[in-house]
């Protein structure tokens, strides 16, 4: 049977970080232990700033570490649309920041001797589809034109024939979660604390607070994927989904030479890893999903499964899943939030480019901090949409994205405990309330509110993580109810079981 678990998190060193206790001070205070807020603590260290950075479970094992880890400025049809959207100086900035962004890794990696397998392969973007060869024809032009690395042909490398591929040359994979963690530890001293197991539930203008202590600071970067709480409205702005992921050896010959996508649908994105013992392992990310929405996971799990072993001959050892989100106008949100003047900064809407986007916006926001001018700031800017326009138009599309859910499978609740087999999560309604029952592995039923404390929306069950998921603004909990990611701060609440009563 696979391991329901992230390969990357699996398989990275043990090194730890203490929790936070008591009051400390620093010039900025970061929220987020993944690659964005890493790397921003360590260009920020770099220009002579104190840090304290809280990470709410354990650093690199959250969206990073459950990523596929392509390190690459192709990101499947995207020059083109960012042209159309932002102009031709808008696309140059977009490509200057995510060749930098990998630039700059590869710089990390060898100065800090960071043994991440991090190595150069060529990417890909293909197609089956004579019917979108022109699409692919136009994104190498767009690309072309933005002086990326970026050419057309119909050799590949894969097992199956393509009709047309763009490649981008020069560019890398590495284990991400290694590549986080042994960043953090390069960086840390007692100029830059480091922080795990402190999960932020407050905040105000020049404070971040757990619940065994607080910082003070004059800057707060919020690197949590997504704006904690109502900061900047950013959840208005970003469409959350959800990828299956799934991981396994491969036969020697096997594995092709470069990092691969998918234009069309049903997505598959592919790539190879070599061990420390020389094993060669895939990893292959497939369709999205809505949080929660347990039949489309299911699906999504089949077909890429099946495209696993049909092409490749993978079985999947290692299955999970991880969350993306996707800007309302195509480009991430970096910079200074409308939140608490000029005190907060945010990074979101990679829509799941996060690697190199997630490193170029640590170096922005690096820079806004020091005072530095830098230019990508122009296209990436946070505040260039204002919320309150946003919103209705955005919270639409979310209202309706979640309403399939909750006017499909989530409307047809149960009314007991009993529906919920081993192993099962389900939305039931108990007593006219809304309740988020969990059966564990010896039987034992755990319920809590089915209310995301976010802003209220129903979540679902994820059977592959055993998590309750917002399909609204993609807050995350345990089985338990306990906050796994934002933008909810509160757990859900505990429900009393009674079983017996039901009987």
């Amino acid at each position: 049977m696979p391991i329901n678990q992230s390969y990357w998190n699996a398989t990275a060193p043990g090194a730890s970080f203490p929790a936070l206790s008591g009051r400390i001070e620093a010039d900025v205070a970061i929220v987020g232990g993944g690659i964005v807020g890493v790397t921003a603590a360590a260009m920020l260290r770099e220009r002579g700033l104190t840090v304290a950075l809280l990470e709410g479970a354990r650093i690199g094992e959250g969206v990073t570490g459950k990523s596929t880890a392509k390190v690459t400025s192709q990101h499947n049809i995207t020059y083109t649309t960012i042209e159309r959207k932002f102009g031709a100086d808008g696309a140059r900035l977009y490509a200057e920041a995510n060749e930098a962004g990998l630039g700059t890794i590869a710089e990390l990696c060898a100065r800090h001797r960071l043994d991440c397998h991090l190595e150069r392969r060529a990417a890909y973007t293909y197609t089956l589809d004579e019917g979108e060869v022109s699409r692919l024809e136009d994104e190498v032009k767009a690309a072309q034109r933005c002086g990326l690395p970026a050419s057309l042909t119909k050799e590949a490398g894969l097992p199956f024939g393509v009709s047309a591929a763009m490649r981008w040359d020069n560019q890398a994979q590495f284990h991400p979660t290694k590549y986080v963690k042994g960043l953090a530890s390069a960086v840390a001293s007692d100029r830059c604390r480091l922080f795990e197991n402190s999960r932020v539930i407050d905040w105000d203008p020049h404070r971040i607070a757990t619940d065994q202590g607080d910082v003070k600071a004059r800057h707060v970067v919020m690197a949590t994927h997504l704006p904690l709480g109502q900061i900047g409205l950013f959840y208005a702005e970003n469409y959350p989904h959800m990828h299956a992921v799934i991981m396994g050896r491969a036969q020697a010959g096997r594995v092709p030479h470069g990092m691969y996508l998918s234009v069309e649908t049903p997505r598959h994105s592919m790539r190879g890893h070599r061990d420390e013992a020389g094993q060669d392992w895939m990893i292959f990310t497939g369709p999205s999903f809505k949080h929660g929405d347990v039949e489309a996971e299911r699906e999504g799990f089949r077909d890429l499964e099946t495209f696993a072993a049909r092409h490749f001959g993978v079985e999947a050892e290692y299955r999970w899943t991880n969350e993306d989100y996707t800007p309302m106008d195509h480009a991430p949100f970096v910079g200074r939030s409308s939140s608490f003047g000029d005190a907060y900064f945010v990074a979101t809407g990679f829509n799941a480019w996060g690697i190199t986007n997630g490193t170029a916006a640590a170096m922005l926001i690096a820079d806004m901090i020091a005072g530095r001018d830098n230019p990508w700031l122009e296209l990436f800017d946070a505040t260039r949409i204002k919320p309150a326009a946003s919103a209705k138009e955005f919270a639409s599309g979310t209202a309706a994205t979640a309403g399939h859910l909750i006017g499909g499978y989530l409307a047809r609740k149960p009314h007991e405990f009993d529906a919920v087999g081993l192993g099962e999560g389900k939305v039931l309604k108990i007593d006219g309330h809304n309740v988020a029952a969990w059966r564990d592995d010896a039987g034992e039923v755990h319920a809590v509110s089915a209310a995301c404390t976010h802003m209220g929306c129903l979540v679902g069950w994820n059977e592959t993580d055993r998590t309750w998921d917002c399909p609204c603004h993609g807050s995350r909990f345990a089985a338990d109810g306990a906050v796994l990611h934002g933008p909810a701060v509160k757990p859900l609440e505990t429900v009393a079981v009674d079983e017996a009563a039901e009987a």
